[in-house]
């Protein structure tokens, strides 16, 4: 947790404006909403985005967009974590989505991660991710969406450590993990994307970053 805790330290912090269980989070640029029943639509119009469909295996369905609802408020309710919906302050402009999760301790993902992040992230099982839209892409919105999950992982929630994983060819992704000041702690096999392959594999490689060892 320190490694983390001392890039946030040097950083412009997200404001906590309300509870953790349902409230909402508050950057400089941003108003990150808990995703719950009721933002469907809005999650359909970010993951029909091409850039974000391509790591999607495609654009979400009305369908896919109402059981990721469902399952971020479990999460919100059950662990106090879950996704945000991603808001412009300014305008109310959609930017997207992102925050963390909680992921299943059975899931063959977690292990692998367990593995390489140490028995401190294994207690929570946080990960954190974003996805943006083509607009708002390079104006530096999931760094401030990643900060703001970072922040309140380690310092609301009070985990040991973070990660954030990715397909090894989404560079864009990685960037923004090791501009949050996160280390990469190795590779894992998932489903997923393999770079030059197209559909998705159950063995493409992921990458793992960490706020740990």
């Amino acid at each position: 947790m320190a490694i983390g805790l001392a890039v946030l330290r040097h950083r412009p912090a997200a404001v906590i404006v309300a509870g953790h269980a349902g409230g909402e989070t508050l950057t400089e640029r941003l108003r990150l909403v808990p995703v719950a029943p009721g933002h469907e639509a809005d999650l359909v119009v970010v993951h029909c985005d091409p850039w974000i469909a391509q790591w999607y295996a495609g654009a979400w369905p009305d369908a896919t967009a109402r059981e990721f609802a469902a399952r971020c408020a479990r999460g919100w309710s059950a662990d106090g974590v879950g996704k945000w919906i991603a808001y412009e302050r300014a305008t109310g402009a959609l930017v997207g989505r992102g925050g963390l999760s909680a992921m299943p301790a059975d899931a063959a993902a977690s292990e692998q991660i367990a593995r390489l992040a140490g028995p401190g992230w294994a207690r929570r099982r946080l990960e954190l991710g974003w996805a943006v839209r083509t607009e708002y892409r390079g104006r530096g919105y999931a760094t401030e969406i990643g900060r703001a999950g970072l922040e309140f992982g380690l310092d609301v929630l009070g985990a040991d450590a973070v990660i954030a994983f990715t397909e090894r060819h989404n560079t864009a992704s990685r960037n923004v993990m090791e501009r949050l000041g996160l280390r990469f702690a190795g590779e894992i096999l998932a489903r997923g994307l393999v770079e030059g392959e197209i559909g998705e594999r159950d063995d493409a490689p992921f990458a793992v970053y960490s706020t740990g060892r």
